[in-house]
């Protein structure tokens, strides 16, 4: 197992049409590192925020990004709004891109990203 600890909060409800496609990374990403799901209505404040206004990463900085946390030895913390977003926060924000993505699927985004990123950090390849 990876040295890497991620948590995801979400805050929106999910839609059962991904839930097979979900859980297949879920339980993919249970494997590689410490992996927690939970749902808050206040994230904290080292939480990075997905929100379309956040700053745009391409797959190499999304990796560095969790690789930098894992060689802290700090937990990663993202956490994905409901459809009314977050609101005034002054968390750090990345955007997994400039649309507006429903919730289920910006969870689904981020999820496959952090497997490749695990992957990468094991040294496996990842089919493009």
């Amino acid at each position: 197992m990876l040295p890497v600890k991620i948590k995801i909060i979400t805050m929106g409800k999910r839609m059962k049409e991904y839930d097979e496609i979900i859980s297949f990374y879920e339980n993919r990403i249970k494997k590689l590192c410490r992996f927690e799901i939970s749902k808050e209505k206040k994230i904290p404040d080292n939480a990075i925020a997905l929100d379309e206004n956040g700053m745009e990463m391409d797959s190499d900085e999304f990796h560095n990004l969790i690789a930098s946390f894992s060689k802290d030895g700090k937990e990663v913390i993202f956490a994905i709004g409901s459809p009314e977003g977050f609101g005034d926060i002054k968390n750090k924000k990345i955007s997994l891109s400039k649309l507006t993505l429903q919730h289920d699927l910006a969870y689904l985004i981020l999820l496959e990203q952090i497997y490749r990123s695990l992957l990468r950090m094991k040294g496996t390849k990842y089919h493009r």
